[in-house]
């Protein structure tokens, strides 16, 4: 157990240091998949995900609990669900609209929200510490003052991990300890997005939006990453760390769809090297009569825990834009009633568990930049699972 504990560390410590000098790169964001429960808990439990999740959250979670996933799929739409909202969807979906009242209409959808959505797709098995998984995540969101201005910005990765946890106990205190090994291929626009305007336009008009798109550029490349963790549980209480993202530098290429589609080949290599930033995020959990037909689960966490050092001192009144707040009620067994507090913004998410199949819903708001500023981005999620 000393060995392999010692190795992971010289792995995990190795990994820390290339991602140092990935900075001098330019910078790519983390792209997470979404679970609905996560976003259903304000964007907590990562930090104490379990078995399947810990595929993508906390590696440590790959220490106990056993599981075969066949399917793993989320859907999510950036959009604030509205009467009116969902009225207008239906209407431009119907062809219900006429053109100036569909252009108007996404004029509002992009100022008030901005819009799009995203799909995540994954399998995986977990036994004896050990975990073993494919995911796929794609997210578009399209952003803008208005229709004119807007822009598409597109991201997709694809993953395999192969991840180890083990567990270690010192009387009634159990260590959790453990590491995922990824390599991933990243696709996405060019810096900037695409013009949304005349793609829009084409789709209006029921025009030829292909040649509109065979212009526009994408980049694309191979990566490596190892994500790594720990939790500390004694009774109900849970303390956690984890990393994600430690890697090196990788190279990306420029290609146009128009070449992609000749060559049926994605971009791959180049000269141009990024590195994804990585994301640190430390919490705590509280678990109250687990296994009975009530219980409750209570999560806080922070990304950049470090941060909250200096705000103690400084700026104690934006700790709480700091924090994923989350919690569970869990009810008979097989229902999950859950709210959150995603760095300043509320979500709401529920639940149900029927012996292998899992279904998880959500309506969230996130935090994201937009010019500089940070903005809350409303968006609705349904997850279903075949697990066993």
């Amino acid at each position: 157990m000393i060995v392999h504990c010692r190795r992971l560390a010289a792995i995990i410590l190795f990994a820390a240091i290339c991602s140092i000098s990935g900075f001098a790169q330019s910078s790519l964001s983390n792209l997470l998949p979404k679970d609905a429960r996560s976003m259903g808990l304000g964007g907590s439990s990562l930090v104490f995900a379990e078995g399947y999740g810990a595929l993508w959250g906390n590696p440590a979670g790959l220490a106990n609990k056993k599981s075969l996933t066949l399917i793993d799929s989320s859907t999510w739409a950036y959009i604030k669900p509205t009467p009116l909202n969902i009225k207008n969807i239906l209407a431009i979906l119907n062809q219900q609209m006429s053109h100036d009242e569909t252009a108007s209409t996404l004029d509002g959808f992009i100022a008030e929200n901005g819009f799009g959505g995203g799909e995540y797709l994954g399998f995986g098995w977990i036994e004896d510490g050990m975990g073993l998984g494919i995911t796929s995540i794609t997210d578009a969101v399209v952003s803008g003052s208005a229709l004119s201005d807007s822009a598409v910005d597109i991201r997709s990765q694809t993953n395999a991990v192969l991840g180890m946890a083990w567990p270690i106990h010192f009387g009634p205190v159990e260590f959790d300890i453990g590491a995922n090994v990824r390599g991933y291929y990243r696709m996405e626009t060019a810096s900037g997005g695409w013009a949304f305007d005349p793609l829009a336009e084409a789709l209006m008009t029921n025009s030829d939006i292909y040649s509109l798109m065979y212009p526009n550029k994408v980049k694309g490349g191979f990566g490596f990453s190892i994500d790594a963790g720990a939790t500390v549980s004694y009774g109900p209480f849970a303390l956690g760390f984890m990393v994600r993202d430690l890697a090196d530098k990788f190279a990306m290429k420029d290609s146009s769809i128009e070449e992609i589609a000749n060559s049926y080949m994605v971009p791959s290599g180049g000269l141009d090297y990024y590195a994804v930033s990585p994301v640190y995020t430390a919490g705590l959990s509280l678990k109250l009569n687990q296994g009975s037909s009530f219980s409750t689960t209570f999560f806080v966490e922070a990304d950049d825990p470090f941060s909250l050092v200096s705000l103690l001192a400084n700026d104690i009144e934006a700790i709480p834009s700091k924090l994923h707040i989350g919690a569970e009620i869990g009810l008979l067994k097989f229902l999950a009633l859950r709210v959150g507090y995603n760095q300043g913004y509320l979500s709401f998410g529920t639940g149900l568990d029927v012996l292998f199949l899992e279904v998880n819903a959500a309506v969230f708001t996130e935090p994201v930049s937009v010019a500089g500023e940070t903005v809350g981005r409303t968006g609705i999620m349904v997850q279903a699972a075949v697990r066993f």
